[in-house]
């Protein structure tokens, strides 16, 4: 049932509700409580009194008209000129009701499932659950503004969200086969901290032989050496698997043409590391971003947000909330999709050897000029040309040490000048100097680094970088040159 307003319009409409439901009067409050066979409806004038307690309608069309009848005999005694309706979405049931009442012109929202829980407990000071408190929770949460915009996409997006959600469910089948595996089989063949002997990774099928690596030897031939209830075993599941990906092969082919009919699926592949995979996966979870206004929201909408908890003098770690739409989450997180090496950038070091590391990491991910693919001659013409080469004949103080790449470079770090640097290269020298004095003076006042006792020169360096790490490695929040 198609809607009568297009998204964009819906949006707009929404900011406008989240802005005023908290005091306008003039709006008919339509809470309602979701299941799979019946709906309870409460029916409440805003922030004035309640008008309907309970209703209970069919999850039918017949029901659904005699819920419309209602709502305009209570719109009609109320005066209200607005009628806002907020379901908790249950599964699925909800979209058929959702998408009715939009065609009958009202405002359909959604209400939290978690937020939902934690206020009914503030509707009578009772810890039960009831289909009646459910709705009137809902009404109640309509009155204090704390809804959730009711996406109803149409056309190649509600094809293409169909298809990811049969891919999520393909993928998660497949890795509960690996762990059936694993955690299963695999530990009736041969003990898990070594390898399978080859004459029983010969009698595996193909697919599980590609999990799991054989030990060195000859090759072994099948002889049928697996009892009876294992070979099976390992039968259904080879079988279950290749079924598995077949699906999985079928679903990614039909939602490249869908992505490719949205206009932000081609500016997301432009992005280096999305794939087509990937990127029908993001168009899917984000919808239309002009439904967005501030990326925060979209960082919240993948729970990449950053929170905390705080209280009195105790305050947590920062972490990310890990909320909103994990499989979104899971497609822009680059370490769950690419090889740890693709995507971990070495902390960037200052003088010739950050070059030599900002060098070897751009052949590696391919960012040259022309976007050039990194192909392992070039790698090698990027490090030989980045290498550093030192003088092992030449020898240099603490302090002219610390300041060689300002020699060379400039200043270490931008906007100051060479002199203050000499200076506190200095005094990190003499630091280190009285520091290796006092220590060799009294040895009962700590740990002696072995170097200060050989009297190595670059001792002094190392104690000023071990005492101050920040304003070496870059830590201090000025940046790297």
């Amino acid at each position: 049932m198609p809607s009568l307003r297009e998204n964009s319009q819906r949006i707009k409409r929404f900011r406008e509700l989240k802005a005023t439901l908290r005091t306008d009067r003039t709006r008919l409050l339509v809470g309602i409580d979701v299941a799979q066979a019946e709906h309870v409806v409460h029916l409440r004038h805003a922030h004035t009194r309640v008008v309907v307690p309970t209703l209970t309608i069919p999850n039918t069309t017949r029901g659904f008209t005699q819920l419309w009848a209602r709502i305009q005999q209570a719109q009609r005694s109320t005066g209200c000129r607005e009628i806002v309706c907020g379901l908790e979405p249950t599964g699925t049931y909800h979209r058929a009701l959702a998408a009715f009442l939009e065609t009958q012109g009202a405002d359909v929202v959604l209400i939290s499932s978690s937020v939902a829980a934690w206020n009914r407990r503030t509707q009578d000071g009772t810890w039960d659950k009831n289909d009646r408190k459910d709705a009137a929770n809902c009404a109640d949460l309509l009155e204090q503004g704390k809804i959730l915009f009711a996406s109803q996409p149409t056309g190649p997006l509600a094809e293409l969200r169909q298809l990811v959600r049969l891919l999520r469910r393909a993928r998660t089948e497949l890795a509960s086969c690996k762990a059936r595996w694993r955690t299963t089989l695999r530990p009736s063949l041969a003990p898990m901290g070594e390898p399978l002997p080859s004459r029983l990774w010969a009698e595996l099928p193909a697919v599980l032989q590609a999990w799991e690596p054989v030990a060195p030897g000859r090759p072994a031939v099948p002889k049928g050496r697996l009892p009876l209830g294992l070979a099976t075993a390992c039968t259904d599941l080879d079988a279950q698997v290749t079924a598995v990906q077949a699906r999985i092969t079928t679903i990614e082919a039909a939602c490249t043409p869908l992505a490719e009919r949205l206009p932000a699926y081609a500016l997301l592949r432009t992005i280096p590391g999305i794939g087509p995979t990937v990127g029908a996966i993001l168009v899917a979870e984000i919808g239309d971003v002009a439904w967005f206004t501030t990326c925060s929201q979209l960082r919240k909408l993948a729970g990449l947000d950053i929170v905390r908890v705080q209280t009195g003098q105790y305050a947590g770690q920062w972490r990310i909330s890990k909320c909103g739409r994990g499989l979104l989450r899971w497609a822009l997180v680059p370490g769950r999709r690419w090889p740890r090496a693709d995507h971990a950038r070495p902390r960037p070091t200052r003088g010739p050897e950050g070059q030599a590391a900002r060098g070897s990491v751009r052949g590696l991910q391919g960012h040259g000029r022309a976007g050039r693919e990194a192909t392992p001659a070039r790698v090698g013409r990027v490090a030989e040309r980045t290498a550093v080469r030192p003088d092992p004949g030449r020898r240099r103080p603490a302090a002219a040490a610390l300041t060689a790449p300002l020699n060379t470079q400039g200043s270490c770090f931008p906007g100051e000048s060479a002199a203050r640097h000499h200076n506190v290269a200095a005094r990190w020298d003499r630091r280190g100097t009285l520091a290796r004095r006092s220590h060799s003076q009294q040895p009962g006042l700590g740990r002696v680094d072995p170097a200060r006792q050989r009297g190595d020169r670059m001792a002094p360096l190392r104690w000023g970088m071990r005492e101050h790490p920040g304003a070496v490695s870059g830590e201090d929040g000025r940046g790297d040159a």
